[in-house]
């Protein structure tokens, strides 16, 4: 694999069908088709690819060992500092309390505490563009699917998303016969191509503002 610092970035819409969000509904709202994950041998591959000295049961080997290490050493309030990449840190989701509530015999601390949460901050200066607008300026976009969720008439529950090539749809939707690609929309069993947020800005989803407010 050729290292490069020019990316290409398939993106899929999904429609917002929340009623809820009147400011949003029926709006399409780009995201990023994350279905495809990188596993630890793709990702050691990779960095063999990269240039990597090491031999690919050796990468292997520390990227099982950092993702056993790094919680472990989070959990007891540590923070991790990859030179180049980042800090893993936990921070905690945590309820409030009175001081009447604290006074009262066998309170308990951990009362308060409703999760520990791994946060990462990218503190490298290549990260940090990753993670902002920076980002599109290098990334070529390239169309994916249409996302329509189908469910059950009855029961309302979601059955499967449903597929549709983003450029047959859009010739469709302006009637543009001899644009339109042949084949027909396919189903997604998983119901989870792309991700489920229509749009959220926050999320690393590619969407724009409006797709989060209300869910999907």
């Amino acid at each position: 694999m050729a290292q490069t610092n020019f990316l290409t970035l398939k993106v899929n819409l999904r429609q917002n069908l929340n009623q809820r969000n009147q400011a949003a509904y029926q709006k399409y709202y780009a995201e990023v088709d994350s279905e495809k994950t990188l596993t630890t041998l793709g990702l050691a591959k990779h960095l063999k690819d990269h240039g990597c000295l090491a031999g690919l049961d050796a990468i292997q080997a520390v990227l099982a060992k950092l993702a056993e290490c790094v919680p472990e050493i989070t959990s007891q309030g540590y923070g991790v500092m990859l030179d180049g990449l980042g800090k893993f840190y936990p921070t905690l989701k945590s309820k409030g309390a009175t001081e009447a509530e604290m006074a009262e015999e066998g309170w308990q601390l951990s009362s308060l505490i409703k999760g520990v949460r791994l946060r990462f901050l990218p503190t490298s200066k290549q990260m940090q563009n990753i993670t902002s607008k920076q980002m599109l300026t290098r990334c070529a976009v390239e169309g994916g699917n249409l996302i329509r969720a189908v469910r059950d008439q009855q029961t309302k529950k979601k059955l499967y998303d449903e597929l549709t090539p983003l450029a047959k749809f859009l010739s469709d939707l302006r009637g543009d016969e001899t644009a339109a690609p042949s084949g027909s929309g396919s189903q997604n069993q998983g119901g989870n191509t792309g991700g489920n947020t229509g749009g959220n800005e926050g999320g690393n989803t590619g969407g724009t503002t409006g797709g989060e407010e209300g869910g999907m």
